[in-house]
């Protein structure tokens, strides 16, 4: 009995709260629960309305909800949409329209589900869509001599709204030749891995996604090759 009493005293904590909780049911996270939302393209560059009763661009998003089990779904049609400036570009079942006509405006769009939210942001223009696109690197950083563990911040900039070359680091999307040697965050930060090899390289990309006036519907531009000493 002394055993059994050994065995059974741990578990009386949680035997009781499970015999007084009013709604178990809801104490456990369950797998089909909703974990993350995603939206994508997280940027997009969008030309602004020609006048008040002409819309400008028009952009599709696309969401995807993943569960605390993996599982991953899309729900475009079914997530809740919003955009923080409605009077800049509205948004209906991830369908984007620019009803603003100024340059340079901004909006956050959210997709909900589930209680979980992902976000992509827009930047508008006027006048000609970018042809090209540049990604540059801060002064005193020498490509041909990156450090394991280091990190470096890139820029990214094109021909758009009357300036030859304005910033469009936080509106583009950023991947890097090969994530085992550095990563890119949202914002254009390089991390080199502390496990980078000497003599290994890698470049960045940074990608616009533009709207139907522009020529073509992605924009990239390359970095120089970094090389690790």
């Amino acid at each position: 009995m002394t055993a059994l009493l050994r065995r059974v005293l741990p578990l009386l904590p949680l035997l009781a709260l499970l015999a007084f909780c009013p709604s178990c049911n809801g104490f456990f996270v369950a797998e089909s629960s909703i974990e993350t939302v995603t939206v994508s393209p997280t940027a997009v560059i969008l030309a602004a309305a020609a006048s008040s009763t002409t819309p400008g661009d028009t952009y599709t998003l696309s969401s995807s909800a993943t569960t605390v089990g993996g599982t991953a779904t899309t729900d475009t049609t079914t997530a809740t949409w919003t955009s923080s400036a409605p009077s800049v570009v509205t948004v209906a079942a991830g369908v984007l329209s620019v009803v603003g006509t100024a340059g340079n405006a901004t909006a956050t769009i959210t997709a909900t589900d589930g209680g979980q939210s992902g976000t992509a942001t827009v930047l508008t223009y006027t006048g000609t869509a970018p042809t090209t696109l540049s990604v540059n690197l801060q002064n005193g950083v020498i490509p041909s001599s990156i450090q394991p563990g280091q990190t470096l911040q890139l820029t990214a900039a094109a021909a758009l709204n009357g300036n030859p070359s304005f910033a469009i680091t936080n509106y583009v999307s950023w991947t890097s030749s090969d994530a085992t040697v550095a990563t890119v965050s949202t914002t254009g930060v390089v991390t080199v891995l502390s496990t980078a090899t000497i003599g290994t390289t890698f470049t960045v990309t940074a990608t616009a996604n533009l709207g139907p006036a522009a020529t073509s519907s992605t924009l990239t531009g390359t970095s120089t090759t970094f090389t690790i000493i």
